[in-house]
């Protein structure tokens, strides 16, 4: 599946793989109790989360591993992060991203939220959710796990149709069928594919002249665009092969003009690549772990922000530097090992040091001490003489609503546009140094 062949995706436990695999090879051999007694089996590796839904950790990493989901309730970070802020409510036709779809369960919220006829204004909305996961075990966990939620069966349908028709098991054992409102299309691939193979390029349509008539060549299914793209794989840290501004670059063009990019990480290197991409973005809803990031191409669509301090991290500290992917076949040690060379450069020459956080001192004073020395050191290789100074009022003014900087500037009433503009002050002032 993968051009690299070294490329290892960060998976869940290899114990729990193991066991997912063997409850398969039993049920194709005849063996039709093999998920209840591998459910029994997967016992010690479930981690019930808040809402009663269960979760599974990751191998280990440097020492340290991740769940899947977030302890404080699996399904409720799946509505509260991503559902309830994609702005899908009253839409009729509604196609959905779901990167990294693990056991199914953003999947399943999202069909649980939108055929909710007290919260959604769209009746029996059509639905068409595009699953992509890389690991078939992962998705056969889901089969075994219990469904937390109704819609749950309507994936785990779907789940066990594609690995019926790929020859990964033998034997259908839901029965519940798939609503005709519903279309759930599994992809079992690396995600960066989608991007490699544009395999959902918009195709524009042609027109021919014929007389007084005139064709249109092309197709509505042809022309996937999406109202939501949901970006769920670990963290940047240990997957930032999905989170690199090369796949980004190449998803960002499939989202329509009202529609959301949605994620958990709040990482300055995935906002700052998602603004370089010409998209809005802003503070997504905490719920757990952080807040997360919400990205769109409508400005309206960002309710909230970035905090302060961050837009400050995201556009003048080595923070911000992109995870880069250029051929989207690298490993993650190769992504990672790149970034950290790049900020290294960085650092010395055209962005502050995040080590200290040095730019969210900036027209912000600090008491004599250590922290101060070091952050008026960094200050000082790129000619800031102070913490209040005109050159830190000068790059930090599009955050003030009342011009700061002495040049008359108008208010910027966005993270993205106000992290672009810091960014270029920061550049006008290493440059008039030189």
């Amino acid at each position: 599946m993968n051009e690299n062949n070294d490329y290892k995706p960060l998976m869940v436990q290899e114990r729990v793989l193991d066991i997912v695999e063997e409850c398969f090879k039993n049920e194709n051999s005849g063996a039709m109790d093999a998920r209840q007694i591998a459910l029994d089996e997967l016992g010690e590796f479930l981690v019930e989360t808040g809402d009663g839904s269960f979760t599974l950790e990751s191998e280990c990493l440097e020492n340290s591993s991740e769940t899947m989901h977030t302890f404080h309730g699996g399904l409720e970070e799946s509505l509260e992060k991503y559902v309830k802020p994609s702005h899908l409510i009253g839409k009729d036709d509604v196609h959905i991203m779901d990167i990294c779809s693990g056991l199914g369960y953003t999947a399943a919220v999202c069909l649980e939220y939108l055929n909710d006829e007290t919260i959604n204004t769209a009746k029996n909305p059509n639905i068409c959710i595009e699953m992509v996961e890389i690991s078939p075990l992962t998705l056969a966990a889901g089969l075994i796990i219990p469904s937390p939620l109704k819609s749950h069966e309507i994936v785990k349908k779907a789940i066990e149709d594609q690995l019926f028709s790929m020859g990964f098991l033998k034997h259908r054992m839901i029965t519940q069928e798939i609503p005709s409102n519903i279309q759930l299309n599994v992809h079992i691939m690396d995600a960066r594919e989608i991007v490699r193979n544009s395999m959902f390029k918009p195709i524009q349509d042609h027109s021919i002249e014929t007389g007084s008539e005139q064709l249109v060549v092309g197709s509505d299914k042809q022309n996937k665009k999406f109202d939501a793209i949901l970006l769920v794989p670990f963290s940047p840290g240990v997957s930032p092969e999905l989170y690199s501004i090369d796949f980004l670059k190449g998803i960002s063009p499939l989202l329509k003009n009202d529609s959301m990019l949605l994620t958990y990480t709040s990482s300055s290197a995935v906002r700052y690549s998602l603004i370089e991409l010409g998209l809005y973005v802003g503070e997504g809803p905490s719920f757990g772990r952080s807040g997360g990031t919400l990205a769109s191409p409508c400005k309206e669509y960002i309710e909230k922000p970035l905090l302060s301090r961050d837009e400050r991290m995201v556009a003048l500290s080595d923070a911000g530097i992109p995870f880069r992917d250029i051929e989207l076949n690298n490993s993650g040690f190769e992504i990672n090992e790149r970034r950290q060379n790049e900020r290294a450069k960085a650092r010395k020459e055209y962005k502050l040091a995040s080590t200290v956080k040095s730019p969210v001192y900036l027209f912000n004073d600090i008491k004599e001490g250590r922290l101060r020395r070091r952050v008026l050191k960094d200050f000082k290789k790129f000619g800031i003489e102070d913490l209040i100074s005109e050159k830190s009022k000068f790059i930090v003014c599009p955050q003030y609503k009342e011009c700061i900087c002495g040049n008359g500037c108008e208010y910027i009433d966005n993270s993205s546009e106000r992290v672009i503009e810091m960014e270029k002050r920061l550049d006008i002032i290493i440059k008039n140094q030189e």
